[in-house]
């Protein structure tokens, strides 16, 4: 029987091979994306993670069983040691100050996207939670997972690859969809039906975010309005 992670991972096969092919991700491997475009990633990033963790904790709140409340703890707990204390320690090598960090005004693919996450988690629904957030936390590892025979140039890019290589990192994303999985059994067709949703425009804010970084997006001019109007 094919698992319902399953299904909605190929519903989304498309879109997230361009984010696995963007020209972001693309120079990041070659070592050849410039620390300006990286600098911006990681304080819009900053943002969205601030964001993501709280989300987390509204799907704690809201899971029924215990088991559903100590795996979201166990990823709210591995999420602060691989990502979030990584990224603190790349902020020197591209002049981020602790200052920068303080209201950060967000682009707009970040804004939509944390917005999306918390209109999700206002749904008080644990399967859409989970719909919502699985798309950063399993695309990142697919393209730890494309790239692994790569080995880029750039040591500061090479080691945000291998936060996404890391067996502890697969094993926490493992975790995350068997439990999407075992909460969407026996659910009725219009509740996963709007996990599909909530999926799939994860999965295309995803891309946004790649594509405003490497445009360094703002407000000005930017908007991506009109795109995001269309998922």
């Amino acid at each position: 029987m094919v698992r319902f992670s399953e299904e909605l991972h190929a519903e989304n096969r498309e879109i997230w091979q361009r984010s696995k092919d963007h020209p972001f991700v693309k120079q990041l491997v070659a070592g050849s994306l410039g620390k300006a475009e990286f600098r911006y990633y990681l304080l819009q990033d900053h943002y969205y993670l601030t964001h993501y963790v709280k989300v987390i904790a509204l799907g704690i709140a809201y899971a029924d069983d215990y088991d559903a409340m100590i795996e979201l703890s166990r990823s709210l707990a591995s999420l602060e040691v691989s990502e979030l204390s990584m990224r603190e320690k790349f902020y020197p090598f591209v002049g981020i100050k602790e200052k920068d960090l303080t209201g950060i005004v967000p682009s707009p693919a970040a804004y939509h996207y944390t917005s999306h996450m918390y209109r999700v988690a206002g749904s008080q629904s644990l399967g859409r939670i989970l719909a919502g957030i699985l798309p950063c936390y399993w695309l990142y590892q697919e393209i730890g997972e494309q790239y692994a025979g790569a080995v880029s140039p750039d040591p500061l890019y090479q080691a945000w690859l291998d936060i996404y290589q890391d067996a502890a990192y697969a094993e926490g994303l493992q975790r995350q969809i068997d439990l999407l999985d075992r909460v969407a059994q026996g659910l009725p067709d219009a509740e996963l039906e709007a996990m599909r949703d909530d999926f799939r425009i994860s999965s295309y804010a995803e891309l946004a975010f790649w594509d405003m970084a490497f445009e360094r997006q703002t407000w000005d001019g930017s908007d991506l309005d009109g795109k995001l109007a269309t998922y």
